[in-house]
């Protein structure tokens, strides 16, 4: 018998398990790592750190996500690049944490998105794309990689997303309390947790763009690859005609659940909808408008799904740092208590990485999750990558 079959069989039976999470998301900002300790229901992340991309990587990565037409020779190298280069970064973040290799059970490594397709019509099936090999990372840190995990949803009747709502009602639900968890990544997506003696169901989606679109500005405009804290926002002002029109797009229309990607909202359609509505605003007012969208698009979705209820709120994900982008979700949520996402015992940026480790902990030791609305079978995410 394979001696990481034999391993992965002790894994499974402990009864906690050391997992190294990885996430790096549509905005392309870089590679999240959180070192978790993982059990049913439970996750506590011990050590975090986020790796920066490179310009020439964003760039390179800009180039073939969400792109109906690629270089598939680039698609097919970086598939394997970033996967040597993910399994270099955790052998460097485990080394500077001084946790030794052979402590670590398991790799999760959500990939990078490449492209979403949920199904337009019921004749279409829906589709995802993570890149990112999880038998290279395997290979070159020695650890049983688990990876892949949207494939699951998709082949069970799902979008493929989002995955965060399944995560949130397991860990985050309260007895008594409602709450609403916002992740502001290249995506936005919130769940609603109402208290569980309610009654109520709980809702998760994607709201539409958070960073993708002001990180595609900041790179054109300003040679830099994000806003950082909301500055460039904050000093220029909201073009309150553009934010209109970009909102009557419709994906804004469906109901929940749903879910989107890059590939509904992408700057060059932007500044196509500027174009032909004969629109002129400065680079700031720009950034200022699609920061404001972010926003705007958030609050009507929560208005669209919490009835007025009181509720705590915790935001996660890059947009948490955007001092712009949060002050105004505040203002348009009043109905919301913003605490801090630590409060819960997670680090802000840590959420989605250690989301990870938690799918890859039921993977290998858990009873799995049924799909709300897909499918009340138990199933469970990821594949698993031996390193012989």
């Amino acid at each position: 018998m394979n001696k990481y079959i034999t391993k992965l069989s002790e894994i499974s039976s402990k009864p906690e398990r050391l997992i190294v999470g990885l996430m790096s998301g549509t905005s392309l900002d870089g590679l999240d790592i959180a070192l978790c300790k993982c059990k049913s229901g439970f996750v506590d992340v011990k050590e975090f750190r986020s790796v920066e991309y490179s310009k020439e990587l964003i760039k390179r990565l800009s180039e073939i996500q969400s792109r109906v037409a690629t270089n598939t020779k680039e698609l097919t190298l970086l598939h394997t690049e970033l996967a040597n280069y993910y399994g270099e970064a955790v052998i460097k973040a485990l080394i500077e944490w001084g946790v030794p290799m052979e402590e670590v059970d398991l790799i999760a490594s959500h990939g990078q998105t490449i492209y979403h397709a949920p199904a337009q019509t019921e004749k279409e099936i829906n589709a995802t794309l993570q890149i990112v090999d999880g038998d290279h990372i395997a290979q070159k840190t020695g650890i049983i990689t688990i990876s892949d995990f949207r494939q699951k949803h998709t082949s069970v009747g799902g979008e493929g997303a989002p995955l965060a709502g399944i995560f949130d009602e397991a860990v985050f639900r309260d007895e008594t309390k409602h709450r609403l968890l916002i992740n502001l990544g290249g995506i936005a997506n919130l769940t609603w947790l109402p208290s569980k003696n309610s009654g109520n169901k709980v809702m998760s989606g994607d709201t539409g763009p958070a960073n993708t679109l002001i990180n595609e500005a900041m790179i054109k405009y300003f040679d830099r690859t994000f806003d950082e804290r909301g500055k460039v926002a904050a000093s220029g002002k909201v073009h309150s005609e553009l934010v209109r029109y970009i909102l009557l797009e419709p994906y804004f229309r469906k109901p929940f659940p749903k879910t989107t990607g890059q590939e509904d909202f992408r700057l060059n359609y932007i500044e196509e909808l500027m174009e032909g509505h004969g629109i002129e605003c400065s680079e700031k007012d720009l950034i200022a408008s699609l920061t404001s969208l972010t926003a705007q698009s958030i609050s009507r979705a929560v208005d669209q799904i919490t009835n007025d209820e009181a509720f705590e709120c915790y935001v996660s994900g890059g947009g948490v740092h955007n001092e712009s982008m949060m002050k105004e979700l505040e203002e348009r949520i009043p109905q919301g208590e913003f605490k801090d996402f630590e409060e819960l015992g997670i680090p802000a940026d840590a959420k989605e990485a250690a989301m990870m480790s938690f799918f890859a902990n039921d993977l290998v030791s858990g009873d799995g999750f049924s799909i709300p609305g897909v499918t009340e079978e138990k199933v469970h995410f990821g594949k698993i990558s031996l390193p012989d």
